[in-house]
């Protein structure tokens, strides 16, 4: 009849979020990483750096940049700043991005049906040759491994890895970890040597295996990746950008901060005294339902104070979360002398000379 029907673009083919690097939260730079335990930090949200032993020498300093490729405003970078130029064999460097297992259950894995992915990205690297990438499903121990290679120095390559559905795996229908995408920087040699290119029953040695490469092994190595798209099928296709707002509203749901900015005795939320040293606010709504009940942190009690009857202010001496749910916790605060009438009244505000901040954490 001569109507014009327009094709309607996919929308939420990519199973990674934040996978351009927008969203940091935590931050933009971070220095001496791999100096402590396996964490998320100040770079973009959803990607969090690992390490084997806890003996790790080298160091890098890894920060959200600005020098993606071209479409691309922002990248997640690793700059050596300490070498390791021969890692110890139980010694690995890595970072990783988790999927919630709930969010993959269309992939019918362990089902003769289970679907194939692709897995695409940008890398830029001052070193050519053969990295290693793994795609871990941990509820069946089961673990993909292949290498990606990048042939020109200091340039942005977009890398393409098709990976079978696997027949035999498990992904429990859960808030777990249904999917770890680990990208191998260097390794000893109790990580490499171990089954590529096909599903296998997870192994230390699959994690680096095929790998000639170790960022952090000489003076400056640098390694920085974005684009980072994760779909059903086996044709990558271009990667979906989505809003800030949109990436942001995704990241929540494993990390929330609040920061009090706005200004000197900004005013945060109303409550009542518990006692002469107490108060009980009402629950903080969080902007996002959470994976699990997060684990809730303050900027220090001194950024607080609580105004009262008077009106009078007075610092807060602690200040704590209960009741903690998926959905918001109470804020309870104690003050260091007692000032406070039981049933009165009272606000809770920003120091006058600090910043205050609140973090809600449900990471996987």
């Amino acid at each position: 009849d001569g109507t014009d029907y327009k094709a309607v673009p996919r929308r939420a083919r990519n199973l990674i979020i934040n996978g351009d690097c927008q969203v940091s939260q935590r931050g933009t730079s971070e220095a001496s990483v791999w100096g402590s335990p396996s964490a998320y930090g100040a770079w973009p949200d959803r990607f969090r750096f690992e390490r084997a032993s806890g003996a790790e020498s080298g160091r890098a300093t890894v920060s959200q940049d600005t020098t993606g490729p071209t479409g691309f405003g922002y990248c997640l970078k690793v700059l050596e700043t300490t070498t390791d130029s021969s890692p110890s064999s139980g010694d690995y460097y890595r970072f990783t991005y988790r999927v919630e297992a709930r969010d993959i259950q269309h992939l019918a894995y362990g089902n003769a049906a289970a679907r194939a992915l692709t897995l695409s990205f940008y890398v830029f690297c001052n070193l050519t040759g053969a990295f290693t990438v793994t795609l871990g499903a941990p509820d069946g121990a089961r673990t993909y491994s292949t290498t990606y290679t990048v042939a020109a120095a200091d340039t942005w390559e977009r890398h393409t890895i098709t990976i079978p559905g696997d027949t035999s795996g498990t992904i429990n229908n859960d808030a777990g970890i249904g999917f770890e995408i680990g990208w191998m920087l260097g390794a000893g040699s109790t990580y490499t040597g171990g089954t590529q290119g096909s599903w296998a029953a997870t192994a230390n040695n699959m994690l680096g295996a095929g790998s000639t490469n170790n960022v952090l092994g000489s003076a400056s190595g640098d390694w920085r990746i974005t684009g980072v798209q994760l779909e059903v099928g086996e044709v990558a296709t271009a990667f979906e950008h989505l809003t800030y707002a949109e990436e942001l509203n995704a990241c929540e749901r494993y990390y929330e901060r609040e920061d009090f900015t706005a200004g000197t005795d900004q005013q945060i939320m109303s409550g009542f005294g518990w006692s002469t040293t107490e108060t009980a606010f009402g629950t903080w709504p969080y902007r996002v339902e959470k994976r699990a009940a997060p684990t809730v942190t303050y900027s220090a009690p001194g950024t607080f104070d609580i105004l009262y009857t008077g009106p009078s202010e007075i610092a807060v001496s602690a200040i704590t979360a209960q009741a903690i749910s998926t959905k918001g916790h109470r804020v309870f605060a104690t003050v260091g002398s007692a000032s406070l009438t039981a049933g009165s009244g009272n606000l809770l505000r920003r120091d006058g000379t600090d910043t205050s901040f609140m973090t809600m954490e449900a990471e996987l």
